[in-house]
């Protein structure tokens, strides 16, 4: 009996000691979190939705909007709009990218829209008015590719810019929500003009402060023949190699940190 009593009384004593180790752990922990705000804010960030963290990028009304869709509201409109290689096929760059958001963020958070106008240029899409197409979607992001390979050699750099420069102040008008965002045509092999004409779109988005969203950067250089094996035959779109890099650009940036 009273080796009974002795090895409860040791028992006990273990699980005292051991519950009481853990409570001072944690009281460890916690003074030295309010000691060291980073460490303090990486636990923070540890806690938050893996969401929250593949939105860094992206403007705090955007953010809400996730939210809002991630609690069972309406997914967020992402208008994507510009020329033949802002392709509607299952193989196209808009298609992946909605593959990979839903990959990250679940499906029904957004829902990629395209409005696809081939041989476009700004000054037919202008002159079409096909900004209303753009506003009959209400959307809450507008990805424009403002036509930058057509308009090489047909429209002029000058009036590139003047008709854009109309283009986005009718689209702020109309939907004055959308958070939009600029990027070039895909590259071609050896151009001369149209990477400056590119450059100067570039330059145009930041005088206007939007954000430019320079897919080039996950291409070969232009000058690298390399580049045309991710381009049909007259290089007039992006093939199936192509579209993957450009969309996988387009990811990294809606999807920060994508692993």
């Amino acid at each position: 009996m009273n080796k009974i009593v002795t090895a409860c009384v040791v028992i006990l004593t273990l699980c005292a000691l051991i519950l009481g180790n853990h409570h001072w752990n944690q009281k460890i922990s916690s003074v030295k979190a309010q000691e060291d705000p980073a460490k303090s804010e990486e636990m923070k960030q540890e806690e938050q939705p893996k969401w929250q963290k593949y939105a860094a990028n992206l403007s705090a009304p955007l953010k809400e909007k996730i939210k809002e869709a991630q609690e069972g509201g309406a997914p967020l409109k992402l208008v994507a709009a510009g020329s033949e290689s802002t392709s509607i096929q299952s193989t196209g760059w808009p298609a992946l990218l909605q593959s990979k958001l839903d990959a990250a963020y679940g499906k029904n958070i957004f829902a990629i829209e395209v409005l696809s106008y081939p041989e476009g240029t700004t000054r037919t899409f202008l002159n079409e008015n096909h900004m209303e197409d753009i506003s009959k979607q209400k959307p809450d992001i507008l990805l424009l590719e403002p036509f930058s390979l057509n308009d090489n050699g047909n429209v002029g750099l000058e009036n590139t810019l003047l008709n854009l420069e109309e283009i986005l102040s009718d689209i702020k008008q109309t939907s004055p929500e959308a958070v939009i965002y600029l990027q070039p045509s895909h590259p071609i092999f050896n151009a001369t003009f149209y990477p400056k004409e590119v450059g100067a779109l570039k330059e145009f988005a930041e005088e206007k402060d939007l954000t430019y969203l320079d897919h080039w950067t996950n291409w070969p250089d232009s000058k690298d023949e390399k580049i045309k094996t991710m381009l049909t035959e007259d290089q007039q779109t992006p093939n199936v190699e192509g579209n993957k890099v450009w969309a996988e650009y387009l990811a990294s940036y809606f999807i920060k940190n994508e692993k």
